[in-house]
């Protein structure tokens, strides 16, 4: 790994832990140059897995806009499903667009 140069991929993360209710939202941004090479899946994956195995989650949930549909492909191939469609949410070059609100189980996960 001497002459290896190291960069950062993106980032994920779970937020808004709520053990009270055993959910908890999921976020992912994956570099432009680095896109398409199978991190995001696997990033999304072992967070899904800490989320419910370590941390005793029922649910993980995110919302990503309806436009995003290489986002929303990820997300389905994980065990996602769309739970629901907030219609005209988010404003982005001079159009409105829908908002996907999905999630996954615990007792749907099966990485």
């Amino acid at each position: 790994m001497e002459n290896e140069e190291l960069h950062t991929v993106g980032w994920i993360f779970l937020q808004n832990i709520e053990y009270e209710h055993g959910r908890a939202s999921i976020g992912i941004l994956i570099a432009p140059e680095s896109r398409g090479k199978g991190y995001a899946g696997a990033a999304m994956r072992k967070m899904i897995d800490i989320g419910f195995k370590q941390l005793r989650l029922n649910k993980i949930y995110l919302t990503t806009r309806g436009i995003n549909e290489q986002a929303i492909g990820l997300y389905q191939k994980t065990g996602f499903v769309i739970e629901g469609q907030l219609r005209n949410h988010a404003y982005s070059d001079g159009r409105y667009y829908d908002t996907y609100i999905m999630g996954i189980l615990a007792s749907e996960w099966k990485d």
